[in-house]
Protein backbone atom coordinates (compact mmCIF):
# COMPACT_ATOMS: atom_id res chain seq x y z
CA UNK A 1 0.00 0.00 0.00
CA UNK A 2 1.48 3.49 -1.23
CA UNK A 3 2.34 5.68 2.42
CA UNK A 4 0.37 8.24 1.84
CA UNK A 5 -2.75 6.43 1.18
CA UNK A 6 -2.23 4.26 4.71
CA UNK A 7 -1.24 7.50 6.31
CA UNK A 8 -4.78 9.13 5.18
CA UNK A 9 -6.93 5.53 5.89
CA UNK A 10 -5.23 5.38 9.16
CA UNK A 11 -5.79 8.89 9.76
CA UNK A 12 -9.99 9.33 8.92
CA UNK A 13 -10.59 5.99 9.64
CA UNK A 14 -8.77 4.81 12.52
CA UNK A 15 -10.42 1.50 14.40
CA UNK A 16 -14.12 2.61 13.67
CA UNK A 17 -15.96 2.47 10.87
CA UNK A 18 -16.11 4.86 7.45
CA UNK A 19 -19.39 6.73 6.97
CA UNK A 20 -20.30 8.93 3.82
CA UNK A 21 -18.67 12.19 5.31
CA UNK A 22 -15.61 10.46 6.64
CA UNK A 23 -15.36 8.74 2.99
CA UNK A 24 -15.46 12.01 1.64
CA UNK A 25 -13.24 13.45 3.76
CA UNK A 26 -10.59 10.78 2.93
CA UNK A 27 -10.92 11.48 -0.98
CA UNK A 28 -10.23 15.24 -0.22
CA UNK A 29 -7.78 14.63 1.94
CA UNK A 30 -5.59 12.22 -0.52
CA UNK A 31 -6.34 14.37 -3.41
CA UNK A 32 -4.64 16.84 -1.60
CA UNK A 33 -1.72 14.93 -0.02
CA UNK A 34 -1.04 13.80 -4.11
CA UNK A 35 -1.49 17.47 -5.23
CA UNK A 36 1.06 18.53 -3.01
CA UNK A 37 3.47 15.80 -3.25
CA UNK A 38 3.05 16.76 -7.10
CA UNK A 39 3.80 20.29 -6.32
CA UNK A 40 6.50 19.42 -4.41
CA UNK A 41 7.67 16.86 -7.20
CA UNK A 42 7.79 19.68 -9.85
CA UNK A 43 9.51 22.36 -7.55
CA UNK A 44 12.37 19.81 -6.70
CA UNK A 45 12.37 19.20 -10.47
CA UNK A 46 13.04 22.66 -11.27
CA UNK A 47 15.94 23.07 -8.23
CA UNK A 48 17.33 20.15 -9.87
CA UNK A 49 17.55 21.65 -13.64
CA UNK A 50 18.28 24.94 -12.50
CA UNK A 51 21.58 24.06 -9.98
CA UNK A 52 21.84 21.55 -13.19
CA UNK A 53 22.59 24.24 -15.79
CA UNK A 54 23.95 26.17 -12.97
CA UNK A 55 26.98 23.28 -12.22
CA UNK A 56 27.01 22.89 -15.87
CA UNK A 57 27.85 26.65 -16.18
CA UNK A 58 30.57 26.25 -13.53
CA UNK A 59 32.13 22.89 -14.79
CA UNK A 60 32.32 24.60 -18.64
CA UNK A 61 34.14 27.81 -16.97
CA UNK A 62 36.33 25.26 -14.82
CA UNK A 63 37.34 23.58 -18.42
CA UNK A 64 38.47 26.62 -19.34
CA UNK A 65 40.23 28.01 -16.55
CA UNK A 66 41.74 24.70 -16.50
CA UNK A 67 42.78 25.05 -20.44
CA UNK A 68 43.87 28.02 -19.80
CA UNK A 69 46.10 26.97 -16.76
CA UNK A 70 47.90 24.14 -19.30
CA UNK A 71 48.62 27.14 -22.02
CA UNK A 72 49.81 29.04 -18.97
CA UNK A 73 52.59 26.04 -17.73
CA UNK A 74 53.38 24.77 -21.61
CA UNK A 75 54.69 28.60 -21.61
CA UNK A 76 56.16 28.50 -18.52
CA UNK A 77 57.98 25.57 -19.62
CA UNK A 78 59.05 26.87 -22.72
CA UNK A 79 59.88 30.17 -21.27
CA UNK A 80 61.85 28.31 -18.64
CA UNK A 81 63.58 26.59 -21.20
CA UNK A 82 64.62 29.24 -23.45
CA UNK A 83 65.93 31.61 -20.36
CA UNK A 84 68.20 28.83 -19.48
CA UNK A 85 69.33 28.26 -23.55
CA UNK A 86 69.89 32.16 -22.91
CA UNK A 87 71.85 31.80 -20.47
CA UNK A 88 74.27 29.21 -22.13
CA UNK A 89 73.74 31.08 -25.51
CA UNK A 90 77.11 33.18 -25.02
CA UNK A 91 79.08 29.62 -23.64
CA UNK A 92 77.24 27.71 -26.88
CA UNK A 93 78.71 30.58 -28.94
CA UNK A 94 82.16 29.94 -27.33
CA UNK A 95 82.14 26.03 -28.10
CA UNK A 96 81.15 26.79 -31.73
CA UNK A 97 83.47 29.62 -32.40
CA UNK A 98 86.76 27.21 -31.24
CA UNK A 99 85.98 25.02 -33.38
CA UNK A 100 85.22 27.17 -36.28
CA UNK A 101 88.59 28.86 -35.63
CA UNK A 102 90.63 26.02 -36.48
CA UNK A 103 88.31 24.96 -39.70
CA UNK A 104 89.49 28.85 -40.56
CA UNK A 105 93.07 28.34 -40.04
CA UNK A 106 92.96 24.86 -41.61
CA UNK A 107 91.50 26.42 -45.11
CA UNK A 108 93.90 29.08 -45.04
CA UNK A 109 96.97 27.01 -44.76
CA UNK A 110 95.22 24.73 -47.20
CA UNK A 111 94.96 27.58 -49.37
CA UNK A 112 98.80 28.70 -49.08
CA UNK A 113 99.53 24.80 -49.59
CA UNK A 114 97.77 24.34 -52.46
CA UNK A 115 99.45 27.57 -54.62
CA UNK A 116 102.96 26.54 -54.05
CA UNK A 117 101.82 22.97 -55.22
CA UNK A 118 99.67 24.72 -58.02
CA UNK A 119 103.25 26.55 -59.10
CA UNK A 120 105.50 22.99 -58.78
CA UNK A 121 102.87 21.66 -60.98
CA UNK A 122 102.66 24.88 -63.44
CA UNK A 123 106.45 24.89 -63.99
CA UNK A 124 106.47 20.82 -64.52
CA UNK A 125 104.25 21.38 -67.65
CA UNK A 126 105.86 24.45 -68.54
CA UNK A 127 109.25 22.37 -68.40
CA UNK A 128 107.90 19.23 -70.10
CA UNK A 129 106.48 21.71 -73.13
CA UNK A 130 109.86 23.04 -73.77
CA UNK A 131 111.63 19.65 -74.10
CA UNK A 132 114.62 21.62 -71.84
CA UNK A 133 117.48 19.68 -70.62
CA UNK A 134 116.07 17.08 -68.30
CA UNK A 135 119.00 17.55 -66.12
CA UNK A 136 118.57 20.96 -65.55
CA UNK A 137 115.00 21.01 -65.62
CA UNK A 138 114.82 18.07 -62.39
CA UNK A 139 117.06 21.03 -60.83
CA UNK A 140 115.24 23.65 -61.02
CA UNK A 141 111.70 21.42 -60.30
CA UNK A 142 113.30 20.53 -57.20
CA UNK A 143 113.97 23.54 -56.24
CA UNK A 144 110.89 24.87 -56.36
CA UNK A 145 109.69 22.36 -54.25
CA UNK A 146 112.37 22.95 -51.39
CA UNK A 147 111.43 26.51 -51.71
CA UNK A 148 107.45 24.98 -50.92
CA UNK A 149 108.57 23.09 -48.47
CA UNK A 150 106.84 20.05 -50.58
CA UNK A 151 107.71 17.75 -47.86
CA UNK A 152 106.35 19.42 -44.88
CA UNK A 153 103.37 20.23 -47.10
CA UNK A 154 102.54 16.28 -48.15
CA UNK A 155 102.76 15.54 -44.68
CA UNK A 156 100.40 18.46 -42.97
CA UNK A 157 97.78 18.83 -45.98
CA UNK A 158 95.85 15.74 -44.51
CA UNK A 159 96.39 16.48 -41.09
CA UNK A 160 94.91 19.72 -41.79
CA UNK A 161 91.72 18.09 -44.00
CA UNK A 162 90.93 16.03 -41.14
CA UNK A 163 91.06 18.88 -38.39
CA UNK A 164 89.15 20.69 -40.81
CA UNK A 165 86.63 17.81 -40.92
CA UNK A 166 86.73 17.06 -37.36
CA UNK A 167 85.68 20.82 -36.68
CA UNK A 168 82.81 20.76 -39.27
CA UNK A 169 81.78 17.66 -36.88
CA UNK A 170 81.76 18.99 -33.60
CA UNK A 171 79.97 22.69 -34.71
CA UNK A 172 77.26 19.65 -36.57
CA UNK A 173 76.98 18.04 -33.78
CA UNK A 174 76.57 21.30 -31.21
CA UNK A 175 73.89 22.47 -33.90
CA UNK A 176 72.10 19.10 -33.51
CA UNK A 177 72.03 18.40 -29.86
CA UNK A 178 70.46 22.43 -29.61
CA UNK A 179 68.11 21.18 -32.60
CA UNK A 180 67.15 18.55 -30.03
CA UNK A 181 67.03 20.16 -27.18
CA UNK A 182 65.13 23.50 -28.57
CA UNK A 183 62.10 21.36 -30.31
CA UNK A 184 58.88 22.02 -29.09
CA UNK A 185 56.87 18.22 -28.16
CA UNK A 186 53.50 17.25 -29.51
CA UNK A 187 50.60 16.77 -27.86
CA UNK A 188 51.64 13.04 -28.08
CA UNK A 189 54.14 10.78 -26.30
CA UNK A 190 57.08 9.72 -28.82
CA UNK A 191 59.78 7.18 -28.59
CA UNK A 192 62.57 8.92 -26.66
CA UNK A 193 66.40 7.78 -26.81
CA UNK A 194 67.24 8.61 -23.22
CA UNK A 195 70.84 8.06 -23.93
CA UNK A 196 70.39 10.57 -26.56
CA UNK A 197 68.66 13.13 -24.44
CA UNK A 198 71.47 13.19 -21.90
CA UNK A 199 74.36 13.25 -24.77
CA UNK A 200 72.90 16.05 -26.38
CA UNK A 201 72.10 18.23 -23.15
CA UNK A 202 75.79 17.75 -21.67
CA UNK A 203 77.27 18.91 -25.33
CA UNK A 204 74.62 22.39 -25.01
CA UNK A 205 75.90 22.41 -21.12
CA UNK A 206 79.03 21.76 -21.66
CA UNK A 207 80.48 25.50 -21.54
CA UNK A 208 78.56 25.79 -18.55
CA UNK A 209 80.05 23.05 -16.51
CA UNK A 210 83.68 22.60 -17.94
CA UNK A 211 84.86 26.17 -16.04
CA UNK A 212 83.77 24.58 -12.62
CA UNK A 213 83.85 20.97 -12.68
CA UNK A 214 84.91 17.15 -13.85
CA UNK A 215 82.22 15.68 -15.71
CA UNK A 216 82.47 11.45 -15.39
CA UNK A 217 79.32 10.38 -17.42
CA UNK A 218 78.76 6.68 -17.75
CA UNK A 219 75.73 5.63 -19.54
CA UNK A 220 73.84 1.86 -19.34
CA UNK A 221 72.33 0.21 -22.16
CA UNK A 222 68.79 1.73 -21.81
CA UNK A 223 65.21 0.86 -24.17
CA UNK A 224 63.43 3.66 -25.52
CA UNK A 225 60.58 5.00 -23.41
CA UNK A 226 57.42 7.44 -24.44
CA UNK A 227 57.58 10.79 -23.41
CA UNK A 228 58.69 14.04 -24.25
CA UNK A 229 62.31 14.30 -25.19
CA UNK A 230 62.50 18.32 -25.49
CA UNK A 231 61.06 18.28 -21.81
CA UNK A 232 63.60 15.55 -21.10
CA UNK A 233 65.77 17.61 -21.92
CA UNK A 234 64.77 20.30 -20.13
CA UNK A 235 64.96 17.93 -16.87
CA UNK A 236 68.42 16.98 -17.40
CA UNK A 237 69.85 20.83 -18.36
CA UNK A 238 68.11 22.13 -14.76
CA UNK A 239 69.85 19.44 -12.81
CA UNK A 240 73.14 20.03 -14.49
CA UNK A 241 73.01 23.70 -14.46
CA UNK A 242 71.96 23.27 -10.13
CA UNK A 243 74.84 20.67 -9.97
CA UNK A 244 77.65 23.34 -11.59
CA UNK A 245 75.94 26.31 -9.11
CA UNK A 246 76.54 24.12 -6.18
CA UNK A 247 79.73 23.15 -7.19
CA UNK A 248 81.19 26.95 -8.15
CA UNK A 249 79.49 27.86 -4.73
CA UNK A 250 81.81 25.43 -2.84
CA UNK A 251 85.09 25.86 -4.79
CA UNK A 252 84.97 29.59 -5.34
CA UNK A 253 87.94 31.46 -5.00
CA UNK A 254 90.07 28.42 -4.64
CA UNK A 255 92.33 26.62 -7.77
CA UNK A 256 89.94 23.07 -6.80
CA UNK A 257 87.08 21.91 -9.37
CA UNK A 258 84.05 20.34 -8.69
CA UNK A 259 83.24 16.47 -9.69
CA UNK A 260 80.03 16.01 -11.35
CA UNK A 261 78.61 12.32 -12.07
CA UNK A 262 76.11 11.02 -14.42
CA UNK A 263 74.52 8.26 -15.19
CA UNK A 264 71.97 6.11 -16.15
CA UNK A 265 70.65 2.45 -15.89
CA UNK A 266 67.67 0.14 -16.12
CA UNK A 267 66.28 -0.81 -12.87
CA UNK A 268 62.96 -2.93 -11.85
CA UNK A 269 60.82 -1.27 -14.72
CA UNK A 270 62.48 2.44 -14.51
CA UNK A 271 65.07 4.37 -16.67
CA UNK A 272 67.02 5.73 -13.99
CA UNK A 273 69.41 8.70 -14.48
CA UNK A 274 71.38 10.73 -11.57
CA UNK A 275 72.89 13.69 -11.36
CA UNK A 276 75.67 13.53 -8.23
CA UNK A 277 77.82 16.72 -7.51
CA UNK A 278 80.47 17.30 -4.42
CA UNK A 279 79.16 20.97 -4.26
CA UNK A 280 77.85 23.06 -1.29
CA UNK A 281 74.76 20.97 -0.85
CA UNK A 282 71.39 21.61 0.25
CA UNK A 283 70.86 23.47 4.05
CA UNK A 284 68.66 21.27 6.10
CA UNK A 285 65.89 23.57 6.65
CA UNK A 286 65.26 24.19 2.89
CA UNK A 287 65.07 20.76 1.81
CA UNK A 288 61.58 20.24 2.13
CA UNK A 289 60.58 23.15 0.18
CA UNK A 290 63.33 22.44 -2.87
CA UNK A 291 60.71 21.79 -5.56
CA UNK A 292 57.98 24.03 -4.40
CA UNK A 293 56.95 27.37 -7.19
CA UNK A 294 59.19 30.07 -7.02
CA UNK A 295 61.22 29.11 -3.74
CA UNK A 296 65.46 30.27 -4.51
CA UNK A 297 67.68 30.97 -2.25
CA UNK A 298 69.84 32.39 -4.29
CA UNK A 299 70.38 36.23 -4.89
CA UNK A 300 67.60 38.02 -6.35
CA UNK A 301 67.97 38.06 -10.40
CA UNK A 302 69.97 34.62 -10.22
CA UNK A 303 67.04 32.14 -9.98
CA UNK A 304 63.33 32.25 -10.53
CA UNK A 305 62.85 29.47 -7.94
CA UNK A 306 60.98 27.48 -10.83
CA UNK A 307 63.60 25.09 -12.22
CA UNK A 308 63.07 22.04 -9.69
CA UNK A 309 59.30 22.63 -9.58
CA UNK A 310 59.32 22.38 -13.30
CA UNK A 311 61.68 19.21 -13.33
CA UNK A 312 59.19 17.80 -11.02
CA UNK A 313 56.10 18.68 -12.69
CA UNK A 314 57.95 16.80 -16.00
CA UNK A 315 59.29 14.06 -14.49
CA UNK A 316 55.98 12.93 -12.00
CA UNK A 317 52.88 14.30 -13.91
CA UNK A 318 53.80 13.93 -17.62
CA UNK A 319 55.88 10.82 -17.63
CA UNK A 320 54.44 9.23 -14.53
CA UNK A 321 57.72 8.90 -13.11
CA UNK A 322 58.98 9.83 -9.56
CA UNK A 323 61.82 12.98 -8.56
CA UNK A 324 64.22 12.60 -5.53
CA UNK A 325 67.25 13.36 -3.81
CA UNK A 326 69.78 13.09 -0.84
CA UNK A 327 71.71 15.94 0.01
CA UNK A 328 74.53 16.52 2.91
CA UNK A 329 75.20 20.70 3.52
CA UNK A 330 78.90 21.12 2.44
CA UNK A 331 79.18 18.16 0.76
CA UNK A 332 76.85 17.28 -2.00
CA UNK A 333 73.73 16.60 -3.52
CA UNK A 334 72.68 13.67 -5.72
CA UNK A 335 68.95 14.32 -7.95
CA UNK A 336 68.00 10.54 -9.14
CA UNK A 337 65.07 10.63 -11.84
CA UNK A 338 63.34 7.23 -12.20
CA UNK A 339 61.27 7.16 -15.57
CA UNK A 340 58.64 4.34 -15.95
CA UNK A 341 59.29 1.69 -19.46
CA UNK A 342 56.68 0.26 -21.65
CA UNK A 343 57.11 -2.96 -23.27
CA UNK A 344 57.38 -1.73 -27.27
CA UNK A 345 57.08 -4.48 -29.76
CA UNK A 346 60.05 -5.87 -31.68
CA UNK A 347 58.89 -5.42 -34.75
CA UNK A 348 57.98 -1.96 -34.59
CA UNK A 349 61.25 -0.84 -32.81
CA UNK A 350 64.79 -1.74 -32.70
CA UNK A 351 66.46 -1.74 -28.87
CA UNK A 352 68.46 1.19 -28.19
CA UNK A 353 71.90 0.60 -27.28
CA UNK A 354 73.67 3.05 -24.49
CA UNK A 355 77.28 4.08 -24.13
CA UNK A 356 79.92 4.14 -21.53
CA UNK A 357 82.02 7.42 -22.39
CA UNK A 358 82.30 10.79 -22.04
CA UNK A 359 81.64 14.10 -23.95
CA UNK A 360 84.14 15.95 -22.38
CA UNK A 361 87.35 13.78 -24.22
Amino acid sequence: MHKLLERQLRKHIGSGPLDAAHFEALLFAIDAAYTAQDTDRALLERSIELASGELQERNARLESDIEAIKRLELELRQADKLKAVGQLASGIAHEINTPIQYVGDSVTFMKEAFGGLLHLAKALRERSAECADPSATLAELVQIADDIEVEYLLAEVPLALEQTSDGVRRVAGIVSAMKDFGRKDGREKTLVDVSRCIQSTLIVAQNELKYVADVDVMLGELPPIFGYPGELNQVILNLLVNASHAVAQRFAGTAERGLIRVRSETRAGFVVISVADNGCGIPLEHQPRIFEPFFTTKAVGSGTGQGLAITRSIVVEKHGGTLSFESRPGEGTTFCVSLPTEVVETAKVARLGGERSSVFE
